[in-house]
């Protein structure tokens, strides 16, 4: 497997972790009848697949063996 096919694969599950999270940990919190609803579940989402974004794609490489490739500009 391909070091960008890592990448997008560990994007994509971060994004539906991240999604699921938001979602639920503001509709626990606010509701979903308020104003602001959709403004802190995205600024959840982007918290949560920063977060989740580099152990993802460590534990994906770490199980396909593929090491990152340093390039020297």
């Amino acid at each position: 497997m391909n070091y960008n096919i890592v990448v997008i694969v560990s994007v994509i599950i971060c994004a539906i972790i991240s999604m699921f999270i938001s979602y639920y940990l503001v509709l626990f919190t606010m509701g979903e009848k308020n104003s602001f609803f959709k403004i802190i579940q995205l600024i959840l989402t982007i918290v949560s697949m920063t977060t989740f974004y580099a152990p993802i794609k460590y534990i994906l490489m770490k199980y396909m063996n593929i090491e990152e490739r340093e390039k020297n500009d």
